[in-house]
């Protein structure tokens, strides 16, 4: 029977994917309100914090395609998150980056504007790793028939 509810979905989850999911949801809450305080104390940060989220949410998109494996797991009846080697070198690159993203960007920016611009680099990676991983164990609760199916998947079942 497919499941809707989102306490009945989170009983098919690995809980160290639930407690991933649930501590980048934290740190965007946090990130997120210092990127509102830093914006509302000079509205001039507004066009760089647009920037750094998009810039943020690509970075998140690549990190989170090719970081994480989602994949379903027949002996735990549970999706689970498993990192492959190309999964460990992004890691890498990823932490790397986050170290060093003041240093790049300070050489452009200063003060202000360098702390707006990296916390909303942050606030978008977050959200984006975030959108990712939810979407794949969707997909793969919907895959395995734990999840009504999507409109797509009906008309085809339908024909």
């Amino acid at each position: 029977m497919p499941l809707s509810s989102r306490k009945e979905v989170t009983v098919f989850v690995h809980k160290k994917l639930l407690f991933r999911l649930r501590r980048l949801a934290i740190f965007f809450l946090v990130a997120i309100s210092f990127l509102g305080y830093e914006i509302a104390k000079d509205g001039e940060a507004f066009y760089f914090a647009i920037l750094g989220i998009l810039m943020g949410i690509l970075i998140g998109y690549v990190a989170g395609n090719k970081m994480h494996s989602i994949k379903w797991d027949n002996e735990a009846m549970k999706v689970v998150s498993k990192m492959d080697r190309v999964g460990i070198v992004v890691l890498v690159i990823y932490i790397l980056f986050s170290i060093s993203r003041r240093w790049i960007f300070s050489h452009w920016l200063t003060g202000n504007l360098l702390t707006t611009f990296i916390l909303a680099i942050s606030c978008g990676t977050i959200s984006s790793r975030l959108w990712f991983v939810r979407r794949k164990i969707r997909e793969t609760l919907k895959r395995e028939g734990f999840l009504y199916p999507s409109k797509k998947m009906r008309d085809t079942a339908a024909e």
